[in-house]
């Protein structure tokens, strides 16, 4: 092990400590940019220092405004790519060790498989503490083989003992698979699920009536990436046998977001004959008045971290449909009337979007809809704020910088 060649940067002033925080990503889009990019704006607002190395080519809009935006963060644009790449991955991790050489930092910071590989290299050389966020462990993932599964399996496990000071877990789901993996000891394990800024809570207060509601069609609707991960055919799979199921009730589908598998799933929905009731929005920059006019929330994924969709969806006060991923158990399961399903089944999804449209035996359907999604938004709101994120995670870098 490499001792520091500096003093720490922390000092104390008007009661609380200062730190100099390097945060490291490589997967600069979805829930780990999101993430990142809401504990980074909160720290600097506390006065503490951030410095964000990042891919500038995973990087989507969002992640691009922030960096043109955020005056007060220090950017180190790196290399790094998605897919193992043995001469770019050597090339950042040396431009990272020489950077950190140059600063004094107090905490390392990595998030995601790429960015919390080579954050943990760089921390343990200069005997820096170093937290590692998963957001989703990478072996949970259907994309790739057991050959690549076993090989991550060994890096992980690897810098989970060797050089990973705290792992944050962002649901139980996802500690308990680090924990069976053996990636990291348990005792270095915590839990620190997302959050969203109260502006979000609150923008979905006013309550909208059920008269006001009465005359649209039942919309289920969806805000996710085209991508194998999200399996978006099996939402329009489950969609169609939908339709089937209940045809005395008049149903849309409305989906918001792009990726790879945007053209195919749209010719999947015309070949299955859903013409003019499933709408495709694409990218979409804010999608809070899009959730503000569903009735019904579905998430098809085949595996998450801790969904922000969900996240969204609870705030907007809307009542889910989800399959049993990481992330459901504290979210999802704690209100009633939110359905679960298993994981890769268009059936089992189909009869949970099925389950929303039953009558029940006591008031009007959207009443029961909107009773449900309003539970989902008070629990939502006292249990995943941003605020008490980011002072969690403080206290897990306070905690390794003995403050």
């Amino acid at each position: 092990m490499r001792l520091r060649l500096s003093v720490p940067h922390w000092t104390r002033f008007e009661g609380f400590l200062e730190l100099n925080i390097l945060q490291v990503i490589e997967a600069c889009s979805g829930g780990a940019s999101r993430h990142l990019r809401g504990l980074c704006r909160d720290l600097v607002t506390q006065g503490h220092q951030v410095t964000v190395a990042y891919a500038p080519h995973r990087a989507d809009e969002t992640f691009r405004r922030f960096v043109l935006d955020q005056n007060e963060i220090r950017f180190i644009p790196l290399g790094l790519k998605r897919k193992v790449s043995p001469l770019s991955d050597l090339r950042s991790t040396v431009q990272l060790l020489r950077f950190t050489k140059r600063n004094s930092f107090d905490v390392v910071h990595g998030h995601s498989s790429k960015g919390g590989a080579v954050a943990r290299i760089c921390g343990r050389y200069f005997d820096v503490p170093t937290v590692y966020t998963p957001h989703s462990v990478i072996m949970t993932s259907s994309e790739i083989s057991r050959a690549e599964a076993g090989f991550y399996t060994f890096v992980e496990r690897s810098l989970g003992h060797w050089a990973t000071s705290k792992v944050i877990a962002v649901s139980e789901g996802e500690r308990e698979f680090i924990c069976r993996l053996r990636l990291a000891p348990e005792e270095r394990i915590t839990i620190i699920e997302n959050g969203l800024q109260d502006q979000y809570f609150e923008y979905f207060l006013e309550n909208v009536s059920c008269e006001e509601a009465s005359h649209k069609l039942l919309t289920f609707g969806s805000v996710t990436r085209f991508s194998p991960a999200k399996a978006p055919d099996h939402l329009i799979e489950a969609f169609a046998q939908l339709v089937e199921m209940s045809p005395q009730v008049p149903v849309r589908l409305v989906i918001a977001g792009d990726g790879e598998l945007f053209d195919k799933v749209k010719r999947q929905a015309d070949a299955l004959g859903l013409g003019k009731k499933v709408s495709f929005l694409g990218w979409m920059k804010d999608t809070k008045e899009l959730l503000r006019n569903l009735d019904v929330f579905v998430l098809s994924s085949h595996y998450e971290g801790f969904s922000y969709a969900i996240l969204e969806a609870m705030a907007a006060k809307l009542p889910i449909v989800s399959t049993n991923v990481f992330g459901t158990n504290e979210t999802v399961a704690k209100v009633p009337g939110n359905v679960l399903v298993p994981v890769g089944d268009p059936t089992a999804l189909a009869h949970g979007m099925n389950q929303m449209v039953i009558p029940p035996k006591r008031g009007t359907l959207r009443q029961s809809l909107q009773s449900i999604g309003l539970a989902n938004h008070d629990y939502a709101r006292t249990r995943f704020r941003q605020s008490e994120i980011t002072r969690r995670t403080l206290e897990v870098y306070g905690g390794l910088c003995r403050w």
